[in-house]
């Protein structure tokens, strides 16, 4: 069985985004390939071979059509010329300020650039996948891609559903409805050429189901290591960590955090180390960045497992009350699997409206927090029985083993994937 995997970014270490990555990986790497439409550096070694189509030499085929846009990369290898630095650059612009006309413009310059290459109809000539894996994502250029992809090769498609890509729930503004009307028609179009769809939580699934007219099949990433709580004497200062992308409101959750503590007089119970790659506006930065919380640079998969271990605490944000509270009200973050894989206590702070909240919630495997006077009451509580930490510690374990075992997964996943598999032999 051969497998193409469409995805936003590359499978890097450093991104986090690696649910393909963990259900793949005990397969055989030859019989995996990716395309990707992010200018980052793919050092996975779960697939054999990596396609890159840039952003950037998109934007610029709108007007040289001879630039080639896209080519195949080696894990590993660095990819040549500015695009990298232009990469990370434009979308610290497109994050501190989510301009609907942006996100149309950016739509319109795909639709007129040059994607669809000899580079790519080689790549996918000579790959010849089975199945093409891929998510149900709000770029409507992506989805075009992968549709092309399905096309040009007859592969049966299996697409994810892990966020609300395709409902008018997340936001009120007319920007943000005229942009969902084109992503819903996109999806729609590429739901109709899927012989398969897995939904990241019971929430989606029924949202998503009604939407598209199908039967998902829930499936979540599967733990990364079998949980162990061990965490000895805990002393003080009690130690968080965060690792990820601080967008949509996640920052401003942050914030919330560290001003809790200064408010209660916390300083010295608590420390906080934050790994992330995200680009914070001075004000938000100044804020967060204090004697007990400082900001590192993003650090690989396998280090942030590590830190997990070893951590008190591990924070889960999402926006509370802001605009983007409603933004994750459908996903359920990768993280999420691996802080349940981890043996160690979860703060939750978030929208108790969205699924990852709800989920930590009804199972009671995490301490939740909703807005500043619980958070503040979590904090109290943690700061006057650390122990508490070692009771949340193990109600998440129980979850993890229950729910997300990677045997459990696995059954789930191969169970779907064979039955496409096994419809397109009879054919």
């Amino acid at each position: 069985m051969k497998i193409l995997v469409v995805t936003v970014t590359s499978w890097n270490s450093k991104i986090g985004a690696n649910s393909w990555a963990t259900l793949l990986e005990n397969f055989d790497s030859k019989s995996i390939a990716n395309i990707c439409i992010r200018d980052e550096i793919p050092d996975s070694k779960v697939c054999s071979r990596y396609f890159c189509i840039s952003e950037s030499k998109i934007l610029k085929s709108v007007f040289k059509r001879k630039i080639k846009t896209g080519k195949e990369v080696e894990a590993q290898t660095e990819i040549t010329d500015s695009t990298l630095s232009e990469h990370n650059a434009r979308y610290a612009k497109y994050s501190k300020k989510r301009r609907y006309s942006m996100l149309l413009a950016r739509e319109l310059a795909w639709k007129l650039g040059k994607w669809k290459t000899d580079e790519l109809n080689q790549f996918l000539d000579s790959f010849k996948p089975d199945i093409i894996l891929h998510s149900m994502e709000g770029y409507i250029h992506l989805n075009r891609i992968t549709e092309y992809a399905i096309e040009r090769t007859g592969a049966k498609a299996i697409g994810y559903i892990w966020d609300d890509n395709f409902t008018y729930k997340q936001r009120s503004e007319l920007g943000y409805k005229l942009y969902r009307f084109f992503q819903r028609k996109s999806l729609k179009r590429l739901a109709k050429k899927n012989d398969g769809f897995f939904a990241i939580s019971e929430k989606t699934k029924k949202e998503a189901d009604e939407f598209f007219g199908i039967s998902s099949v829930v499936l979540t990433k599967p733990l990364s290591s079998m949980p162990e709580v061990n965490y000895g004497e805990i002393k003080k200062p009690i130690s968080m960590l965060y690792t990820g992308n601080l967008l949509i409101g996640r920052d401003r959750s942050l914030l919330r955090l560290v001003n809790a503590i200064k408010r209660l007089g916390l300083d010295s119970s608590f420390k906080i180390d934050v790994y992330t790659g995200t680009r914070l506006i001075d004000e938000v930065r100044n804020g967060i960045e204090c004697d007990f919380c400082k900001i590192h640079a993003p650090i690989p998969q396998n280090e942030v497992l590590e830190k997990q271990k070893k951590a008190d605490i591990l924070l889960f944000l999402e926006d509370t009350d802001g605009k983007d509270a409603k933004v994750a009200r459908l996903s359920f973050s990768t993280k999420t699997t691996d802080y349940l894989s981890s043996g160690r206590c979860i703060f939750a702070i978030g929208n108790k409206d969205i699924a990852p909240m709800e989920y930590l919630e009804s199972n009671r495997c995490a301490i939740v927090a909703c807005d500043d006077i619980e958070i503040e009451k979590s904090l109290s509580l943690i700061n006057e029985n650390p122990e508490r930490l070692i009771e949340f510690a193990n109600a998440a374990r129980k979850t993890g083993l229950e729910n997300h075992s990677r045997k459990k997964i696995e059954e789930t996943f191969f169970g779907v994937l064979n039955k496409v598999y096994n419809k397109k032999q009879e054919h």
